[in-house]
């Protein structure tokens, strides 16, 4: 083995063992209820502003009150009304229960928030016109974004609709097939 692939085997397998350390710390932490103080300096005194964590109940009670928001604000929508605006309030509505929902689907959590904002921005740039998209945008982000289920999605909606019996709109999809046919019309059209 040269030197070369011994060094960056040693480099990866450090990566690798750093992952499993962090995510055993992660996972072996005890979750309790902490107050958490944050303190301010100034010339004159100093203040302490408590902070407090919700009870597994009060999480579950405001997880709920947050899902009949988003199911409201999504009914307020035009049925014609496209990706866009509903992209937006999944984002704020994911963001918003990211601290109600069980320690357990956090890294889901931070894959859906990451989901939609990366939706936002590949697709927001040209008002998510699938056309513009694939002429002139970032075609093979955004393809990836609308064929393939988003990470984590499916385990997060199950706990919200398992804790609050309801529903949450599930993503924006395109069929891979109906995607790869658009793309094919538009940069290798038929000859005539």
């Amino acid at each position: 083995m040269r030197w070369a692939e011994l060094r960056g085997f040693v480099a990866f397998a450090a990566v690798v063992g750093a992952i499993v350390l962090a995510w055993t710390a992660i996972e072996s932490r005890e979750v309790t209820s902490v107050t958490a103080t944050t303190t301010t300096t100034s010339t004159l005194a100093t203040t302490v502003a408590p902070t407090t964590t919700l009870s597994p109940t009060e999480a579950a009670d405001s997880l709920c009150r947050e899902t009949a928001t988003l199911s409201a604000e999504i009914g307020l929508l035009p049925s014609d009304v496209g990706p866009g605006p509903v992209a937006h309030i999944a984002l704020d509505y994911y963001t918003r229960i990211r601290d109600l929902v069980p320690p357990d689907i956090a890294p889901e959590m931070v894959a859906v928030i990451g989901f939609y904002e990366d939706f936002i921005a590949t697709g927001e740039a040209l008002d998510y016109d699938l056309v513009k998209i694939i002429i002139e945008g970032d075609k093979e982000k955004y393809q990836q974004l609308v064929t393939r289920p988003a990470p984590g999605l499916e385990r997060v909606r199950g706990v919200v609709t398992e804790t609050c019996g309801v529903d949450v709109p599930e993503q924006y999809r395109v069929s891979s097939g109906g995607f790869d046919d658009l793309e094919d019309r538009l940069l290798d059209p038929p000859d005539d």
